[in-house]
Parts: C-alpha cells; sequence; structure tokens
C-alpha cells in the first residue's frame, strides 16, 4: 500500500532549524532508490499518526511492497535522495525508558526470516552517502548511523553543524555510559556530501567519513553481543516542547549492508 502525505514544504523552512535545501518530493518509491529487504522503519509519530506514546514501525513486508511504500517522514525527493523527516516533537520507540527522541529511521535485520541481529564474530559493514538537510533547533546534532544491540548502544554516528564536524561514539562496554568520542570528518556543511562507512569484525572496528578512518579495537565485553545497524535521521532534541516546525531532516543517496 502507498502512503503519500501532502504537506506544504516551503512552510517549514523557518529560522527556528538550522537547515539546507532539500529537493522537491517525488512519486519515486523508496525502495527502488535503495535496498529495503532488510530493513524495517521507525517512524515519529504513533501508529494513529500522533505525537504521543509509542513510534509506530513499518514493517519489513509493508516496507517492501511491490506497490511501494512513501510518507510524510519517508519519501524520495528530486536530488534522487530517499529522505527521512523526523520532527522534534513526536513518539519514540520506547516511551518513558529512555529512548526519548524522535526518528524516521531503518532497522536492520541480519535475516528477515531467522536470527534479526549478528555479532563481531559475524561481523558487518555499513556504507552510505547522504545529506544533512536539517537539525532540530534543540537537537544541536543529526544521529546518521549507528551500531546497536539489543540493550546497549555500540557505536553512533553524528553530524554536528556547529563544528561542522562528522563524529563516532564508541560506548567502551555493553550497558554503560562511559564512551570514547573521535572527530572523524571536518569543515563538513551543512548539507555538504557526507560519505561514510562503519565497519565492525572481531574486535576491529572503524569508521571512515569523506576519505578519513579512525580505527578502534574494541573491549572483549562486546564478544558475542548481538547489534543491529540502524541509519536515518535520528534527533537528539527532546521528544515535546519544541517549535511546531522544529525538524531533523536527513537524505540519503546509497545505503548497503554487507556481512
Amino acid at each position: 500500500m502507498v502512503r503519500f502525505v501532502a504537506f506544504l514544504y516551503g512552510a517549514l523552512l523557518l529560522s527556528s532549524n538550522v537547515f539546507a535545501a532539500a529537493g522537491a518530493r517525488t512519486s519515486t518509491s523508496p525502495s527502488t532508490l535503495i535496498d529495503l529487504s532488510k530493513f524495517n522503519l521507525t517512524l515519529p509519530v504513533n501508529k494513529n499518526g500522533g505525537t504521543s506514546g509509542k513510534a509506530e514501525t513499518v514493517s519489513n513486508t509493508e516496507l517492501n511492497d511491490p506497490s511501494g511504500y512513501s510518507s510524510k517522514y519517508f519519501y524520495s525527493d528530486s536530488t534522487g535522495a530517499v529522505v527521512f523527516y523526523a520532527p522534534a516533537n513526536g513518539a519514540d520507540s520506547s516511551p518513558d525508558s529512555g529512548a526519548d527522541h524522535t526518528r524516521s529511521e531503518l532497522r536492520e535485520f541480519y535475516r528477515v526470516a531467522g536470527p534479526t541481529e549478528w555479532t563481531n564474530s559475524i561481523g558487518g559493514t555499513m556504507r552510505a552517502t547522504c545529506n544533512v538537510y536539517r537539525i532540530a533547533k534543540k537537537a544541536g546534532r543529526a544521529i546518521i548511523g549507528q551500531i546497536h544491540g539489543l540493550d546497549s548502544m555500540m557505536m553512533l554516528l553524528y553530524y554536528e553543524p556547529s563544528s561542522k564536524s562528522v563524529i563516532a561514539k564508541f560506548f567502551d562496554k555493553p550497558k554503560n555510559d562511559s564512551a570514547t568520542v573521535y572527530v572523524v570528518a571536518k569543515n563538513v556543511e551543512l548539507g555538504g556530501r557526507i560519505d561514510y562507512q562503519i565497519q565492525w569484525i572481531g574486535s576491529s572496528a572503524s569508521v571512515t567519513v569523506n576519505g578519513n578512518t579512525i580505527n578502534r579495537t574494541t573491549h572483549s565485553s562486546w564478544n558475542k553481543v548481538k547489534v543491529y545497524f540502524k541509519a536515518g535521521a535520528y534527533s537528539s532534541a527532546p521528544i515535546s516542547g519544541n517549535s511546531s516546525n522544529d525538524v531533523t531532516e536527513v537524505g540519503f543517496y546509497s545505503l548497503q549492508v554487507q556481512h
């Protein structure tokens, strides 16, 4: 089933957001531009389209329906990007349990049928090319890629407009807030192209952004922890109290996952 939600794009380009120009919305299905066969999609609204409670998930089946899937929060634009659109005010994936930010974000399935997560013994690589169009005022950054565990964050990749930097944050151990931060790329303008690769195989992790690479040896406590990739627009703003037009928006031109 195709979902098209009309909205007035120009009215959203307000001074309350840090933003760059995005392309005009098109009717092209995102599934024709990037391979969605091993993903589902978290939306920044609940199942009724409201901005409170638990975020709605678009299933892998619906996301890959032959007729195409699109919405206000996930669509193609005239530049050939798949756009992830996440208002700062909205529903979140785990209400009242820490994941208190909105997102329009893909969640990887290692296998659609069978194990849906992978471990460092299997290893994984995610490559993407994207532009960060807008960042919610209270967010200060847009998270564009993750390695996430079932109950632990492993790493984040985000763009920070104040420093014009793309930054990788690795959590030192599972279920621990201690983390090491690396500036992977500098002098990246808002709206500029970001080519990235996130890789973790065995105890070796690396992030490459626009040709710059950092390498990291992961702690043994991460061995055999089940994880998955995520990619899209994840806002770090609070889920309420923002301007009604405060948005984090990212366009992806390519996205590939390998194991």
